[in-house]
């Protein structure tokens, strides 16, 4: 009679480990029995319900924050005596990628800390959605979204520049603006262009375009720079320098210290505040 080879023994991984399963963990082979197979064949046992002994409770977020009495128990045991983790706590820790069971931390299968990532994640999400809004507003009538976003340099300064003035009309003084934008491509290899919208009281936006035309990022810097000379009288390097060009000129008003600022020259110092010019009184950093 021919001998059937026997199942070779289990590493008792979970011995000592009193687990309770409870909610629905989906299809085949995901099914309680089959789960509690498993668990007892590494050296834990399976109880129906959560008791002082339980060390481990096995369930679903859906379960979790039904908060029926399983759970709340659970909970009242706290973390030092009871874990409530999901399934894959079992499955990572039978099946690992050297084919060798381990008792793996809980801390990573841990519903509440799964809880915490997700909504770490969805406010991630959130932040991520504000900006993309924002930015296709901004973006709206010169550039597609799907095709360009704003370009960011390697200091975290977003190409997005607010140039402005005021104006009297009829004696009402009234904001005019300009929003002049640095587009880079989401496709590679990246190409670059600029646009501009100019805004006022009482006219539709006017929408600058002549300088829309797919290039090299050096060409279409150089043509940022000059349409931001051309409408504040400065050179975009001395944006800082805190000089104005008549009331006729547009005025940018730069990020604070501490904020990106955009890449500058080499050899550039922070201006220096004076009490006095003519006085010699002393000079503090700006």
């Amino acid at each position: 009679m021919a001998k059937t080879s026997a199942v070779p023994p289990a590493d008792k991984i979970f011995a000592g480990k009193v687990f309770v399963l409870q909610g629905d963990f989906g299809r085949y082979p995901r099914t309680h029995p089959n789960i509690a197979l498993l668990i007892a064949r590494h050296g834990g046992r399976v109880d129906s319900t959560v008791t002082d002994r339980t060390t481990l409770l096995v369930t679903t977020i859906e379960e979790f924050n039904k908060r029926t009495p399983a759970i709340e128990k659970a909970i009242s045991l706290g973390k030092a005596r009871c874990r409530i983790v999901q399934w894959e706590y079992v499955e990572d820790s039978i099946f690992t990628k050297n084919g060798k069971p381990r008792v793996i931390s809980a801390n990573f299968h841990e519903i509440q800390s799964v809880l915490k990532r997700q909504n770490r994640l969805s406010e991630a999400k959130a932040i991520y959605k504000k900006t993309f809004i924002k930015d296709a507003n901004s973006m709206k009538g010169l550039a597609d979204p799907g095709l360009h976003h704003v370009y960011v340099d390697t200091t975290g300064f977003k190409y997005l520049v607010v140039l402005s003035r005021l104006t009297k009309v009829d004696q009402k003084t009234r904001v005019e603006k300009y929003t002049l934008l640095l587009f880079e491509s989401n496709a590679l290899p990246s190409t670059y262009t600029v646009g501009a919208k100019f805004n006022r009281p009482g006219f539709a936006t006017t929408y600058i375009k002549e300088y829309m035309v797919p290039s090299t990022f050096d060409v279409a810097f150089r043509q940022f720079r000059k349409f931001f000379k051309i409408k504040t009288g400065i050179e975009w390097d001395c944006r800082f320098d805190g000089v104005r060009e008549g009331e006729e000129a547009f005025v940018y008003m730069p990020p604070a210290r501490g904020e990106p600022r955009g890449v500058m020259p080499k050899d550039w110092r922070e201006p220096v505040v004076g009490k006095s010019r003519e006085g010699g009184g002393e000079g503090v950093g700006a």
